[in-house]
């Protein structure tokens, strides 16, 4: 080993820093008795010092490397003996030959580490020539081996104190982190049973710190219910090696009832079960926010029955178990509670509204499905063994206790229900079924409120609006009179529209032009809404030039997109591929959706919008309000743009409620970087309010009705020409 080497072991052995320098000395002790000398020194050789470990019979505690002795010992790594020193060449002239201690004699023998590496000597030292003899080199060696074991003693008992320190300080890290994450430590030995825990386990459960407790009982601490399950678990843990992990609740020593996470897993000894260990994570906080941020998003503020968007997947599920077990849905619809809102306020109809909500959530059965639809409408699933028959008796005994439901002092409140049921026996949309019970209501409202009214086949008779409505979008595309009228989108701080919403328009045989609204449900079908999103894509790239040239090319056209156009990918593809050819840009568009269409997305939606969004299109959430996951939506899609409903808007100037929110959402936008868009403004007081709250962009009548390209052009034209006059 090169000198460096062997100088970086020397340093990393901490012999300098030993506190019990005695137990060297008593080698040099040794060493001195037995070979009758005066001095004797454990030597260790550096770069350019010799210090001593160990000395005897001298007071000096090191010297330069250059005087030593012990370094010619180990640079011939054999002993060394010096008859006399005033003869020898090599030591005559050495500061300690020629002075004190005045060395005439010496006998060295080379000490080395544990490894093998030369560290420096055990040597004796007499101021008299010829002290020693080559026979006294196997007894000096014997020492020497002994100053070796106790170096290496040193050296294990310097790392045993480093580990335990180390081991301290890890405890004490430990320690802390288990109080800051609120996380305890467990361990059952196997072989005795044995249960340990770690300060943190205690501070969680309540009980007091170093308390023995046994298996069986910290199982009691958890609730009744999951102690068997806590058993098994630990059981099964032991026997096959499997790990566990549950989330369940217990009752601290002092009563009060926390949250656990509990984990644990088989530690294996030389192949064999020696304990089972894991940790308990106090989670109660988490369980809390979780479960009140759960309910919030799940139910109604109002009444806290459970919301449209919690019904929505509800029912979504069972739709897709129709075949087996058919679905069967009632709408309730409440009779008179406008003219409580009208005659006695808003805050009383919230009043009537929470009690109904009480009294009806402590009349529906096991298995029914109880949500406030909206307003003053509920909805109820029923489950799958009812009959028609059943579940009509059941509303009608509903409708007839309301009028007993709601008294507030002296006033007399005459509050009624109708009621609209539906069933269906195989698989569908959850959308279809739901039409049908708002047909039987609406069929229920025209006979006279108060009654049950299931849907059947004369009420499907109102589909034929539909069927016509579908026969007349078909005819409409399939003879190209399928157009698009367009509305402004207006920057309420400088009255510039930047951008318009594209909505279909279809020129009746006649001429006249038909707005979506009078075909809405013929949009409905999946298939003829596919064909209306090509025929305004095309007519979109169509004008589109012509409005760029009009607005500016920095001009946006929304354009709205089904959910059937973005389930299938090659429409999504089309639509790229049909504006990259184009003289418009993706960023001449923005996509609109609806809320409903992301309830229950699947996968194919949303690559859809995550690869519109990756295009440079800006997708925008419409009717943003009316469902109750819209947050929800804002983190999981890629949305830049949310359009207020314009419900909202048009009942600012009775509802206090419909402001707050408007002026929440506008706020919330502004915070996430959103574009907001307030639908429906048709007032100046409307305008005045939207200005006061820092809304940035409306849309509406006041701005401009839905007008073709060419009316369109005609009126920025006029528009123009009277400014500059």
């Amino acid at each position: 080993m090169n000198d460096p080497d062997r100088l970086d072991v020397i340093r990393n052995l901490g012999l300098e820093t030993s506190a019990d320098r005695a137990l060297f000395s008593r080698t040099t002790v040794l060493a001195s008795t037995i070979l009758g000398c005066p001095i004797a020194l454990l030597s260790i050789v550096e770069e350019a010092r010799q210090w001593f470990l160990g000395r005897t019979g001298v007071d000096l505690h090191e010297t330069p490397r250059d005087a030593s002795f012990c370094a010619v010992c180990i640079t011939g790594e054999g002993p060394l003996l010096v008859t006399d020193a005033r003869a020898d060449l090599r030591f005559r002239d050495n500061p300690l030959v020629t002075g004190a201690p005045f060395i005439r004699s010496y006998l060295g023998v080379p000490i080395r580490g544990e490894d093998g590496v030369l560290l420096g000597a055990l040597c004796a030292i007499s101021p008299e020539p010829h002290a020693f003899c080559s026979d006294q080199i196997a007894p000096l060696a014997m020492l020497a081996e002994l100053a070796e074991q106790s170096i290496a003693l040193h050296v294990r008992t310097r790392e045993l104190s480093l580990a335990n320190a180390a081991l301290k300080q890890t405890s004490q890290i430990f320690r802390q982190a288990e109080r800051a994450t609120n996380v305890g430590s467990w361990r059952v030995d196997i072989a005795s049973q044995r249960l340990f825990w770690s300060d943190q386990v205690y501070a969680i459960t309540g009980l007091e710190t170093g308390r023995s407790v046994s298996v069986e009982q910290a199982v009691t601490l958890y609730q009744r219910d999951d102690q068997a399950m806590v058993s098994s678990a630990l059981e099964e843990t032991i026997a096959l090696g499997k790990p566990f992990s549950f989330e369940t609740s217990i009752r601290r020593g002092d009563g009060e009832r926390r949250r656990i996470r509990v984990v644990g897993e088989r530690i294996d000894v030389d192949g064999q079960p020696d304990s089972v260990a894991g940790i308990i994570h106090d989670c109660t906080e988490e369980h809390l926010r979780n479960a009140a941020l759960k309910r919030a998003a799940e139910h109604d503020r109002l009444t806290g029955l459970f919301n449209r968007a919690s019904f929505d997947r509800k029912l979504a599920a069972a739709m897709r178990m129709a075949d087996s077990d058919p679905v069967m849905v009632a709408l309730i619809d409440l009779d008179g509670f406008k003219d409580v809102n009208d005659t006695l306020g808003h805050l009383v109809g919230d009043r009537v509204l929470v009690a109904i909500a009480e009294h009806l959530h402590q009349r529906i059965r096991r298995g029914m499905f109880l949500a406030r639809w909206g307003g003053d409408e509920f909805a109820l699933l029923f489950p799958p063994a009812m009959t028609i028959e059943e579940a009509s008796e059941f509303l009608r005994n509903l409708v007839e206790e309301l009028d007993e439901v709601v008294a507030l002092g002296s006033s007399a409140l005459i509050i009624g229900a109708t009621c609209g049921l539906a069933r269906i026996e195989q698989p569908g949309s959850g959308e279809e079924i739901m039409r049908r019970a708002d047909l039987a209501l609406y069929r229920g409202k025209e006979q006279g409120c108060g009654g049950v009214v299931c849907w059947d086949a004369q009420i499907e008779a109102r589909q034929t609006e539909r069927q016509r409505a579908i026969a007349r979008l078909r005819a409409a595309l399939n003879g190209g009179r399928a157009v698009a009228a367009y509305q402004p989108i207006v920057e309420l701080g400088t009255g510039r529209i930047v951008s318009l919403e594209a909505l279909l328009r279809l020129r009746d045989e006649d001429g006249s032009l038909i707005t979506a609204s009078e075909i809405f449900a013929a949009l409905l079908d999946p298939e003829l809404s596919r064909r209306v999103s090509r025929a305004m894509l095309d007519q979109v790239m169509t004008d589109g030039p012509a409005i760029l040239a009009l607005l500016g090319p920095e001009t946006r056209i929304g354009l709205n997109l089904s959910e059937a156009d973005l389930r299938r990918n090659d429409f999504v593809r089309h639509l790229i591929e049909v504006v990259d050819d184009s003289a418009l840009t993706p960023a001449n568009f923005t996509i609109e959706v609806t809320e409903t269409m992301l309830l229950d997305a699947g996968g194919q939606l949303h690559a859809s919008l995550a690869m519109l969004d990756a295009c440079g299109f800006t997708i925008c959430l419409d009717d943003f309000g009316t469902g109750f996951s819209s947050l929800t939506h804002l983190r999981q899609f890629p949305i830049h743009e949310v359009k207020i409903d314009r419900d909202f808007i048009a009942g600012i100037a009775e509802d206090q409620q419909s402001r707050l929110i408007i002026q929440a959402i506008v706020q919330m936008g502004h915070g996430l970087g959103l574009r907001v868009v307030v639908e429906g403004v048709e007032t100046e007081e409307q305008e005045a309010f939207l200005r006061t709250i820092g809304c940035g962009h409306v849309q509406g009548y006041r701005y401009g009705r839905p007008a073709l390209i060419h009316d369109l052009c005609a009126q920025m034209g006029s528009a123009a020409r009277r400014r500059r006059a």
